[in-house]
């Protein structure tokens, strides 16, 4: 029946697995080694809290503490249905989940793996190499949870953010549901590359009444992998959405309060026809979790996915330690949750399959429990970051300057889109598209995607011919989720592509803001550098052209407000073509701004390949009595305001166009303002929080000796951009309001 979701279909138990060959004896206690690690982990944070671990006696442990206890069969039973090789994506509760992944793929390691995971000196056998890479690991999560400069991210993630891409782990999310749509580009990403691995993305009960959850779910299910528009390549999406249902939001419970379901698992049905596959599964059974995960791993493999797996579990602890649990839950519904604990449970069918005995039992508990002390208690000596290194790991400083060898050789799906150059120059709009073109030929790790780019060529036809020369795998339509768009771009970029997101008008960028700030600007420093967000967000800006309050606002102040963040809005043809060629081969996120109004100008642009380097503004008119800085289409404003400027009065204004606004180059408008005394600073932007007010306070605290005057701002009107083309002529700024600035300060 097509409307029931299976659940607990498990019938097994270890003496099964065993007959059975599904498991060996060694890989059950490695099971029962890892919940042990995980609760112990987990329990350590409760002492270290109230002071009440010897092994950390008197270190001041400041950070969150949201604890999986009661929820280590999901973890360990996923991470070990899956293979080392694969990818997970976690929670802000996601210690276990960290743990239970580090500890497999470190089994599955060779002898060089694990030399290389360990300092220098460390001897012994592969049985001790192991040993010493689980307390190594142990020791670098608590690192991390210590915010010590050997943690996995250098400490500057934490906890809720705890990440080891070595093994496959993108990153803990601490915003709720953040890490599933990462989850769904990554997938994106394995599929396109055909690697073979599969994700396993952790998310909460609460997680799946989030907006991008839904879109993510949706994205991972779309029809497009698996139909005939998939060509060679019908393969569904290889994800497995792990809900670990411990019934609880925050305080907001899932059953018959927050949600209208059941079961969270029906979400599936309503994107899929096959409902994603959706079962329940009883996530306090670490046998249970193991086989059904497999099981959907397998699948995946073959191109079945996407998959969607509800673990009904429990967490015996509150939110945080800070929560007392006692007004929203009751001692008899606890006590309940606690008779089937996964660890009493599967101990007890470890000692009855005689795999150990209750000697060996203890040892193995000590065994865990002294890693686990002399790990944290050398954790709590190890150094902090040094505080100069505040913002060190802000951005990467490196690009793509060689495309390695597997991505060179790119096929052709059919020819190049035509683009005219008529004596020597193209449109805006035709130099976007000769980036992409140039960039799609030499990296084929580079792909398009957005609504509508496609067949139609997008909104404003920038991408037009892109899907004819590149095929449906490089350049494809998305369903109308600006947060599932960026947010996958980010997951993508994590497992090796260079995607180019297309935001059809700058205003949807709002409602990608998580996937924008807090996900793409934010990986690379919360991982400590380990990893590298390589992506490009275009979005286009409609103001000047009627359309009203929600498809005409200049946003780029809000987004260069984001540090982590690329922010460029190119003038000319000549910079669209450079900056979107730099742009893509950097390995920042990049934010590229473009103009509608300027889809139509045309400009010299070289045939050849060039970049214009990322943060590196160029002066459009030289001249000496007056700096006006400025950028998108505001350039063009300054650039008739100085020409009348110099028939009317015989100024000569020097017109600087920043093209980057993060980073910026202020080494060229201070030469500028140095030389002319006097300086305006114009864009589109209102002017109320305008990015034009970051330039004019550096300009007055960085060349206050040399100005003549004070440094003034044009803007929009601090409004609303109105539909009515006469009302928007006077909210928008022109070149009489640069003039009757620069008479001001003249």
């Amino acid at each position: 029946n097509p409307l029931q979701i299976p659940a607990y279909q498990y019938r097994g138990d270890l003496a099964a697995e065993l007959a059975a060959g599904t498991i060996t004896r060694q890989e059950a206690v490695e099971l029962l080694e890892d919940m042990l690690a995980i609760r112990e982990f987990e329990e350590m944070i409760v002492k270290i809290r109230s002071g009440a671990y010897p092994p950390c006696a008197g270190f001041d442990y400041r950070g969150p503490t949201h604890l999986s206890i009661g929820q280590e069969a999901a973890s360990v039973g996923a991470c070990a249905g899956i293979a080392p090789a694969d990818f997970i994506t976690s929670t802000h509760r996601g210690h276990g989940d960290s743990i239970a992944k580090g500890c497999a793929a470190i089994r599955a390691m060779t002898v060089e793996q694990l030399l290389a995971r360990l300092p220098e000196g460390v001897p012994g056998d592969r049985g001790a190499l192991v040993e010493a890479a689980l307390e190594e690991h142990i020791y670098r999560m608590a690192a991390e949870l210590f915010g010590k400069e050997d943690g996995y991210c250098r400490g500057r993630g934490g906890g809720m953010h705890i990440a080891d891409f070595t093994v496959g782990h993108l990153g803990a999310n601490a915003i709720v549901g953040g890490g599933v749509p990462i989850a769904t580009g990554a997938a994106m990403a394995c599929r396109y590359l055909r690697n073979g691995r599969v994700v396993c993305c952790f998310a909460g009960d609460g997680a799946f009444a989030n907006g991008v959850v839904l879109e993510a779910l949706n994205w991972a299910a779309q029809a497009q992998f698996t139909n005939e528009l998939a060509g060679d390549l019908k393969f569904g999406l290889p994800v497995i959405f792990v809900i670990l249902n411990n019934h609880y939001g925050m305080t907001g419970c899932a059953d018959n309060e927050v949600f209208g379901v059941e079961a969270i698992a029906r979400r599936g049905a309503g994107f899929a026809d096959n409902n994603m596959h959706a079962e329940v599964v009883n996530g306090m059974d670490v046998l249970a979790v193991r086989e059904a995960v497999r099981r959907a791993a397998a699948e995946c493999r073959r191109g079945h996915g996407p998959y969607l797996l509800e673990l009904d579990t429990y967490r015996y602890y509150g939110h945080s330690l800070s929560d007392p649990r006692n007004e929203y839950r009751s001692r008899e519904e606890e006590e309940a949750w606690k008779g089937v604990d996964p660890l009493p449970a599967f101990t007890e069918q470890i000692l009855r399959a005689g795999l150990l005995n209750a000697e060996q039992l203890a040892a193995l508990r000590r065994r865990v429990e002294e890693r686990n002390a002399r790990a944290a208690a050398r954790a709590a000596r190890a150094a902090d970051p040094d505080p100069r290194d505040v913002i060190k790991y802000m951005y990467t400083t490196t690009r793509v300057e060689l495309v390695p060898e597997p991505f060179r050789p790119t096929a052709l799906a059919g020819p190049l889109p035509e683009i005219k150059r008529v004596n020597g120059q193209l449109t805006y709009r035709d130099a976007i598209k000769e980036a992409l073109v140039e960039e799609m030929l030499r990296d084929s790790r580079v792909i398009v995607y957005g609504e509508d780019v496609a067949d139609y060529g997008g909104a404003f036809k920038v991408t037009k011919g892109l899907l004819e020369a590149f095929g449906r795998q490089r350049v494809f339509n998305t369903p109308i989720s600006e947060a599932a768009i960026c947010s996958t771009a980010v997951g993508a970029a994590m497992v090796g592509l260079r995607p180019v997101a297309e935001l059809m008008y700058m205003d949807f960028a709002l409602m990608a803001g998580d996937a924008i700030c807090n996900q793409a600007a934010k990986w690379h420093y919360m991982s400590g550098a380990r990893a590298e967000i390589a992506l490009v967000i275009r979005a286009s800006v409609g103001g000047g052209k009627g359309y009203g309050g929600q498809h005409s606002q200049t946003l780029e102040s809000i987004f260069a407000h984001v540090p982590g963040l690329y922010v460029v809005y190119p003038s000319t043809p000549y910079d669209a073509k450079g900056l979107l060629k730099a742009a893509i081969r950097d390995n920042n996120p990049v934010l590229y701004v473009e103009s509608q109004l300027l889809y139509g100008f045309k400009g010299p642009v070289p045939p050849e390949d060039y970049l214009v380097p990322l943060g590196v503004a160029d002066i459009k008119r030289p001249g000496r009595n007056l700096t006006i800085v400025a950028w998108g289409p505001a350039v063009h404003d300054a650039l008739r305001a100085a020409e009348i400027l110099e028939q009317e009065t015989h100024v000569s204004a020097e017109v600087v166009d920043i093209r980057s606004l993060v980073p910026l180059d202020m080494t060229t408008i201070l030469a500028s303002v140095r030389k002319t005394g006097r300086c305006i600073v114009a864009s589109h932007c209102v002017n109320t929080g305008s990015f034009t007010a970051e330039i004019a306070a550096r300009v007055t605290a960085e060349a206050f000796d040399y100005l003549d005057a004070p440094v003034l701002r044009v803007g929009a009107k601090d409004g609303i951009a109105p539909q009515s083309h006469v009302l928007e002529a006077a909210f928008l700024p022109n070149a009489n309001d640069i003039v009757a600035a620069a008479r001001e300060v003249l």
